[in-house]
């Protein structure tokens, strides 16, 4: 049995070579025919240069909004170094420049406001966001102010600027040019006193 089912084995082998050769065979007509002719180069795309007028356009807009930034912070540092006299003084001056162009109100309104500014900045009293009636009556309470002494003429000039802002009453350019020089004389007599 032994001998059979060797011989067996042998026969089956060689039928199975057998048909892988016929298959093969059959199947070398049909490869010949795949084959394909060259194709076509393809283009590997260089990189263009790079757009420098881009890349310096955007960094001349970043150094110039840098450069910006520090003159904008440095304008302000110097703003801040000045003292309260000297800021309203600016204030006076430049209202002074436009002091024709402006209506009455507008005129006595920033007259009255620079002044008031300058009080709350130099005194600590918070005249800005009072009437005159209040502010003069809670600087009247503090009797260790400074202020004290300039009271009157404060007085005075605010009364003159309530009528201008309030009764409509119209200022011409002695009344303008008065009220800029008791204002002036105001800051200047006050910022010698001492600082609270």
């Amino acid at each position: 049995m032994s001998n059979s089912s060797s011989i067996l084995r042998h026969v089956s082998r060689a039928l199975l070579i057998a048909a892988l050769t016929c298959d093969l065979s059959a199947q070398a007509p049909d490869a010949a025919e795949d084959i394909r002719g060259p194709k076509a180069l393809v283009e590997i795309p260089v990189a263009g240069k790079p757009p420098v007028v881009l890349y310096s356009s955007v960094g001349g807009g970043i150094l110039l909004l840098t450069l910006a930034a520090y003159l904008w912070k440095k304008r302000a540092r110097k703003q801040q170094l000045k003292s309260p006299p000297e800021v309203a003084l600016a204030s006076l001056a430049e209202l002074e420049a436009t002091r024709e162009a402006l209506a009455a109100e507008a005129f006595a309104n920033r007259a009255a406001q620079t002044v008031r500014q300058y009080i709350a900045e130099r005194f600590g009293l918070a005249a800005p966001r009072r009437t005159t009636e209040e502010f003069l009556h809670d600087l009247a309470k503090q009797e260790s102010s400074s202020l004290i002494g300039e009271s009157d003429h404060l007085r005075i000039f605010l009364k003159s600027c309530d009528l201008a802002k309030f009764a409509g009453s119209n200022l011409d350019s002695t009344q303008r040019g008065e009220l800029l020089d008791a204002a002036r004389n105001f800051i200047r007599s006050t910022s010698r006193a001492a600082t609270p």
